[in-house]
């Protein structure tokens, strides 16, 4: 097979490819890890380019009409506004039609059979489109006051969820023969939903639980799409005066509802959960979801005098939510103390690209064979030499979507290391102190990329036609 073909094979099912294991997919030689994603990204844009309309621009625009070197990836480069380029309104008021044209416009997906006229809320036009079209598609928080929405389709889906299972063996010790052998599962949050944090449930389940008995979550309903976003619009119409002018839907207002009759039967969750796993002491568990209800488990446990309860092997991946509160500084000692687990593993990755990454012997984040990293100078957007140690915006190539365009410019200052890693493993790897511009500029961060703003300006016009 030739290196172009191994190197497509490769991107186009990473966890098959590399049969589930982590640590081969990063021992490839760099002259070779090179040569096969440049065919990977000369193959992704061959067949891409006339067929989404915001690509066909930018690469108009920039002059571009086939991929000769890796650099060339960087001046094609979306910034994240292209996922949220619809009028806000069409969520506010339910037009879920003009919305579902508008996202056929990034993917090469056929929606136009898609049934969402009956759709009542964002819940429903996600599930819509899953079930009608087969597109498994995946939001932001909306933490702006909208959501960016990623065309992700089924396959993908299930592509991260195994990326995700690979990464946590390697991270944890776990032997790739023994990756279908079930945990004890307790994932503290919801049991599932369709942002990138809702989805991470399910992958706990898919490579630990493997089974419902042995899988047990703080919330026993979904997070809500719709609830996210309301929330989201609140909070933005507060900061600005606004909330007299919100204008939200009856059925969103039901939602909430439900939302916060859930919250308030979370200390009642929380003692469920908590006399599950002092059931369970001994036994090999996994725990992941929210830093701050694991905090709040843990400070009961130890004041009642239970320590090292599951003992080393227990893995703990809890990472950001505090339900409004705020975490002691200590929380992880308390954590470690209370479940016996040798370390809370820490990961790195993004919505928009195919990559969970733990943390190697040396502290570095390894960027995976199947996507490219860039570092963009934050004030002109040009890229930067891919070589030595490089600081700025982060930006990536995820050469895994067959359906959409998987380039993406960042909201986060990375410094990115591409000489070899004293760990042993041959990729680029990320330091571990990286920080949102947004943090750095007082909430003011424009995305500027290679491609000139006039032909994002262009691509967005596309997007916007009806």
């Amino acid at each position: 097979m030739s290196i172009a073909a191994e190197a497509v094979a490769m991107a186009n099912d990473p966890p098959k490819y590399f049969d589930y294991a982590n640590a081969p997919a990063h021992q490839i030689p760099r002259s070779d890890l090179d040569a096969m994603q440049l065919a990977v990204l000369k193959q992704r844009f061959a067949d891409l380019k006339d067929r989404l309309p915001v690509l066909t621009s930018i690469a108009r625009e920039m002059g571009i009409d086939s991929i000769v070197a890796l650099e060339d990836g960087a001046s094609l480069l979306f910034p994240h506004t292209v996922y949220k380029s619809y009028p806000v309104s069409l969520l506010e008021k339910n037009r879920f039609g003009p919305l579902t044209k508008w996202l056929g416009r990034l993917t090469t997906i056929d929606l136009s059979n898609a049934e969402v006229d009956d759709c009542d809320g964002i819940d429903a036009w996600l599930k819509a489109l899953e079930d009608s079209v087969g597109l498994s598609v995946t939001h932001s928080s909306g933490t702006s006051g909208t959501m960016s929405f990623l065309p992700r389709t089924s396959d993908g889906y299930r592509i991260i969820s195994d990326v995700f299972g690979m990464s946590s063996r390697e991270a944890n010790g776990i032997e790739n023969d023994a990756r279908n052998e079930p945990w004890h599962t307790f994932y503290l949050g919801f049991k599932g939903g369709r942002s990138h944090a809702g989805r991470a449930a399910s992958w706990a389940f898919n490579n630990f639980a493997h089974a419902p008995e042995y899988f047990d979550t703080l919330y026993d309903v979904d997070m809500s799409s719709d609830v996210m976003f309301m929330a989201a619009r609140v909070r933005l119409a507060e900061a600005r005066g606004e909330l007299d002018r919100l204008d939200i839907s009856p059925a969103m207002k039901a939602r909430q509802a439900e939302f916060e009759e859930t919250q308030r039967k979370a200390a009642e969750a929380l003692d469920r959960i908590f006399e599950k796993m002092i059931s369970l002491r001994g036994e090999r568990v996994y725990i992941g979801g929210m830093n701050g209800a694991l905090t709040e488990l843990a400070q009961r446990g130890l004041a009642e005098g239970y320590r090292d309860t599951f003992g080393p092997d227990c893995i703990v991946q809890c990472g950001g939510g505090t339900k409004g509160g705020t975490l002691p500084d200590n929380w992880e000692e308390l954590a470690l103390e209370f479940t016996g687990a040798k370390q809370i593993a820490q990961y790195y990755g993004m919505t928009e690209v195919t990559m969970i990454s733990s943390k190697c012997s040396e502290g570095h984040y390894h960027v995976p064979p199947w996507v490219v990293t860039y570092v963009l100078d934050p004030e002109t957007g040009a890229a930067l030499a891919r070589e030595g140690v490089q600081t700025g915006r982060a930006a990536f190539f995820d050469l895994v979507p067959q359906t959409y365009w998987g380039g993406f410019a960042s909201g986060d200052e990375i410094t990115v290391d591409w000489t070899p890693c004293p760990c042993g493993r041959t990729t680029d790897h990320i330091h571990p102190q990286i920080q949102r511009f947004s943090e750095k500029r007082g909430g003011d961060d424009k995305i500027t990329c290679a491609a000139a703003d006039d032909a994002h300006a262009a691509a967005i016009e596309i997007l916007a036609q009806g």
